[in-house]
């Protein structure tokens, strides 16, 4: 009997694996670069083309405008603290790559945006929508929420941390 349901306990054991890992790290994203130069990775000038949802090896796009696309990307390599509305802008701001956005394609600013503190926190829903509509895609049950984290201070400021592992492709 026990070797006749070791494939089952074997598949269940995995769920689990994938189930604990899920919630430890967050689930696995993909962000596209386009227009890099030969031999540079994460260079000004390139763009944020797409961000896709990982899950067993199939790719879900995310939804995603080209302001939502920049602050994904900011946000995934900025993952190890929470930041400030204030401080996304000013980073994002103070950042080459994000002032030089898709220069690399000689659109005329067409792949540029300025993303302002205020707008911020719209962007965010946004995000968390994006990604709630590739979860209920790729059948995850995973809380957006628990993804682009919220993490309030002890005064009125909130600070958002971007929860999962990121590859980038170039």
């Amino acid at each position: 009997m026990r070797d006749s349901m070791e494939p089952v306990v074997d598949g269940v054991d995995l769920l689990l694996a994938e189930l604990r890992m899920l919630r430890s790290q967050g689930p696995h994203l993909r962000i596209v670069h386009r227009f890099c130069e030969p031999g540079m990775l994460c260079t000004p000038g390139e763009e944020v083309a797409v961000a896709y949802l990982v899950h067993r090896g199939q790719l879900y796009s995310l939804r995603l405008s080209l302001a939502l696309r920049m602050l994904i990307d900011y946000l995934a390599k900025h993952s190890h603290f929470p930041q400030s509305a204030s401080q996304i802008e000013t980073g994002m701001r103070a950042d080459a790559f994000y002032v030089r956005h898709g220069g690399n394609a000689m659109l005329h600013n067409g792949l540029k945006r300025k993303i302002s503190r205020s707008a911020i926190k719209e962007y965010i829903k946004r995000l968390r929508l994006a990604l709630d509509l590739a979860f209920r895609q790729a059948g995850l049950k995973l809380d957006p929420l628990r993804v682009v984290v919220s993490e309030p201070t002890v005064m009125n400021e909130v600070g958002y941390r971007l929860k999962a592992s990121i590859e980038w492709f170039h």
